[in-house]
């Protein structure tokens, strides 16, 4: 065995006791749970020193343990709905928080003494700290960069990005930002005066040799490389995807994303894969490496794992652990195979140099509750691991000598069936989550043997409220959806009465995504009044507080289709049914639906195009 960690030693440790009936553990009401966003948990410190700081964001709260002896050092509420997301360490023992939905970072000392708030946008995602300057860079998913003296204050400056970023480091030797986007994995480098400079595309990979497995079907002939096409060999593009993760090894940069595999799905029975080597489903999890000359390296996949929602590497640069929430999986390589490269064979035998078998097996502590959502390394050969809803952490230290080591934090158990189902993978190696991150969606289109390509939809944001379900409304309720995606095409099996209950009520609490920063706000008030406007009629369908009358129409793009919420709609390029629209300006095109039957929007003129596009970007 070449694993740094003994894999036997991580089966769930006899010392679970701290899961029986205690007077602070009753299950808490069906309102508990957020989507798993990974990144929630920090390692400081070293030695008898070393502390984890948990963001426990289904909470509310920051905790923070002392990793050589258990003892809670802190245990500090937030707000109702903060939602703790990223954090980074600062100078002096202090720690920044950003809070997801509070529009705020947090920092505390040592001890979790909340020694400053600061707002600072709508989505705060991502965190980095320039410790020689003193400055904390915050990357917000509604396009902003925000920088703040670490030591207090407010903002020093504020640029307007792009939507979606995420995670964000900081390059000591030229000053500049690496941050990623989300959904489309892309990666921006930011010069220091806050400019994109350049841009990175992560490598595509190819897959499935000789025909396609996706649900057993065979690839169609070469089409030019778009969704479900061949390449000429008969392999099909893995594309990247959904950036996860994004942390500073020696290495390079590392990103944990998801892949789309470009094949053809079925409707039928595992028409989205149906497990095993042959039978893959359409999105695989992967990790690339960023190098410092910018170039990419795409080491191969972690196949049996969905979900790659978080990263960690020990304190001697040794191992790095991947975190696949959607089989509760550890996977534990040598930062040496990050050198590896990908190749055609995503079961793991030879390849570029034979060594791929070396990748470490996905392991479960096996919490029945649910599984570990957040990773941190501490002293050489050590890993930290967090299970929210025991809630708990998992040391397992001196390379797997020792018997893992399980730390009880204070707090109720938390459970949710609905976000459970929604994040835990079927036999297609999808979960609902791999396709809808967050209860958002992954931006990417789809080719469906029987109705051609579809676009992933967005679920947050009033799921109840939008039924029918699906583009063509041939899903009357979520029961009906769950019977049919989930038991039939994905594979999941059928899903109990509890299941189905739970999970319409759990996606219903998602919000919306915020809209875009920095529209201006004469623009926008233009373009409402245009859209609400007898000439250009678009109220009749988009009407009443989730904008949409639920109805399927004919807007010119080849049927009716349902009429999409528009809520948030800046957050979710491309636009329509079909993707035809990659930006909302397009939108209006006479090749994507424009004209007269989309609303009456022919007589416009680009500048009123352009404040109706400001009008939805404000929603």
């Amino acid at each position: 065995m070449r694993f740094p960690f003994k894999l036997s030693a991580l089966a769930l440790p006899a010392v679970l006791a701290c899961t029986s009936s205690t007077p602070d553990q009753t299950i808490t009401t069906p309102t508990w749970g957020v989507p798993i966003t990974g990144g929630t948990m920090l390692v400081v410190g070293a030695g008898a020193t070393a502390r984890a700081v948990i963001a426990d964001p289904d909470r509310d709260r920051i905790v923070i343990v002392n990793l050589s002896d258990g003892k809670i050092l802190g245990n500090t509420a937030l707000s109702p709905n903060d939602e703790p997301g990223r954090l980074v360490e600062g100078a002096n023992g202090q720690v920044h928080v950003a809070l997801r939905r509070g529009g705020a970072i947090v920092t505390i000392d040592s001890n979790g003494a909340i020694l400053s708030r600061r707002d600072v946008c709508a989505e705060p995602r991502g965190l980095a700290y320039d410790a020689t300057n003193d400055h904390l860079f915050v990357a917000c998913s509604t396009g902003e960069l925000v920088t703040f003296n670490g030591s207090g204050g407010d903002a020093i400056r504020k640029v307007q990005l792009e939507r979606d970023l995420r995670d964000v480091v900081y390059n000591e030797t030229t000053g500049g930002l690496t941050i990623t986007k989300f959904r489309s994995a892309e990666i921006l480098n930011v010069l220091a005066d806050g400019t994109i400079g350049t841009r990175t595309k992560l490598q595509t990979v190819f897959r499935f040799g000789n025909g396609g497995p996706i649900g057993g079907g065979d690839l169609p002939p070469n089409t030019g490389g778009g969704a479900g096409s061949a390449n000429p060999d008969g392999t099909v593009n893995a594309i990247p995807t959904v950036a996860w993760r994004m942390i500073k090894t020696d290495k390079g940069l590392v990103v944990s994303h998801q892949r789309q595999v470009q094949g053809e799905l079925q409707t039928t029975q595992d028409g989205y894969g149906g497990g095993g080597c042959t039978q893959q489903g359409p999105v695989e999890a992967g990790l690339s490496v960023i190098h410092e000359d910018g170039t990419t390296t795409s080491v191969r996949p972690i196949a049996s794992g969905s979900l790659p929602v978080d990263l960690a590497q020990s304190t001697d640069h040794s191992v790095i652990a991947v975190l696949t929430a959607g089989n509760q999986g550890v996977t534990i390589i040598q930062t040496s195979q990050l050198d590896q490269h990908d190749d055609n064979d995503p079961c793991g035998g030879g390849g570029d140099n034979g060594n791929h078998d070396n990748l470490g097996a996905p392991t479960s502590v096996g919490f029945s509750t649910g599984g570990t959502t957040a990773a941190g390394g501490t002293s050489p050969g050590s890993l930290v691991t967090y299970y929210p809803e025991v809630p708990a952490i998992v040391i397992r230290a001196n390379n797997g000598a020792d018997a893992p080591r399980v730390v009880k934090i204070p707090g109720e158990l938390g459970y949710d069936s609905g976000r459970n189902v929604f994040h835990t993978q079927t036999k297609s190696g999808l979960a609902c989550a791999s396709c809808h991150p967050e209860g958002r969606d992954d931006g990417q289109i789809w080719t469906f043997a029987q109705f051609g390509t579809r676009r992933t939809q967005n679920l947050a944001g009033g799921i109840l409220q939008r039924a029918p379900y699906h583009w063509t409304g041939d899903k009357p309720d979520l029961d009906n959806l769950m019977n049919d995606v989930f038991a039939v095409r994905m594979g999941g099996g059928t899903p109990t009465d509890g299941q189905k209950l739970a999970i319409g009520p759990w996606i219903d609490r998602l919000p919306a995504p915020k809209p875009l920063a920095g529209v201006d706000p004469d623009r926008a008030a233009r373009g409402k009044a245009l859209f609400e406007s007898n000439t250009v009629q678009c109220t009749k369908c988009h009407n009443d507080a989730l904008m949409t009358n639920n109805t399927l129409q004919d807007v010119g793009t080849g049927g009716a289709f349902k009429v999409p919420s528009l809520l948030g709609v800046s957050a979710r390029a491309p636009f329509m049914h079909n993707g035809c629209a990659t930006s909302l300006a397009d939108r209006f095109s006479l090749a994507c639906g424009g004209g007269d039957k989309h609303g009456l929007t022919s007589q416009l003129t680009p500048a009123q195009i352009d404040d109706l596009v400001g009008y939805l970007e404000s929603l």
